[in-house]
């Protein structure tokens, strides 16, 4: 078990509306599930949660320049988060216009006014793109100096190899020095109950 303090965790939770979990199709059940258990977990203790929102406006490069189709357009239902994992009032959310939380967002704000420090906490990173948006946050954080767990069963990737290939990066000797990877059912949140661990075979 892995036993972390929310006065020096934070849970990010990536992308996770109703556009791109559509995209990724009908495995997202387990994974929003997933996401779900831990997010209560945090709230539970009033633990510090950063909900990063991926949002474009039509004039965005992608599709004046580069051509790609609309798409999470701000203000659209596709844009929304999906209904279980909407932000509670008061939770922070993070809108960012590539893969990328940090590149011209409010991230580092949001990290320093939740006194979220580098080289000293950790920041616990779940939902998708396993390959991109999540692969993104995970080394964004690790260039940072930010102890970084990925929650195997709390992201997710479009294609078939990209969670692997992920998690492989994660685990390699490039990034293993402050990256780990662990499952939803491995954290225990001081003060909070503790997860249900899943019977072998179900």
């Amino acid at each position: 078990m892995i036993e972390l303090n929310p006065e020096s965790t934070g849970l990010v939770i990536v992308d996770m509306q109703n556009e791109g979990c559509e995209r990724h199709g009908p495995e997202m059940k387990s994974v929003i599930a997933n996401i779900r258990g831990v997010l209560d977990r945090f709230r539970a203790v009033g633990g510090k949660i950063i909900h990063v929102q991926s949002v474009r406006t039509k004039d965005h490069p992608e599709f004046t320049v580069f051509g790609r189709p609309y798409g999470l357009i701000l203000g659209s239902h596709g844009a929304d988060f999906v209904p279980e994992l909407k932000p509670l009032p008061g939770e922070t959310v993070v809108q960012k216009t590539s893969h990328d939380c940090f590149y011209k967002t409010q991230m580092e704000a949001v990290l320093e006014k939740l006194e979220l420090r580098s080289c000293r906490d950790r920041v616990v990173v779940t939902g998708i793109g396993s390959s991109n948006c999540v692969y993104h946050a995970v080394i964004g954080f690790h260039i940072r100096n930010y102890y970084t767990t990925v929650l195997e069963d709390c992201i997710h990737g479009v294609a078939a190899h990209s969670q692997p290939f992920a998690l492989a990066q994660f685990r390699s000797g490039a990034y293993n020095f402050n990256v780990s990877v662990a499952r939803s059912d491995e954290l225990t949140l001081l003060g909070a109950p503790a997860p249900l661990r899943k019977a072998a075979g179900a």
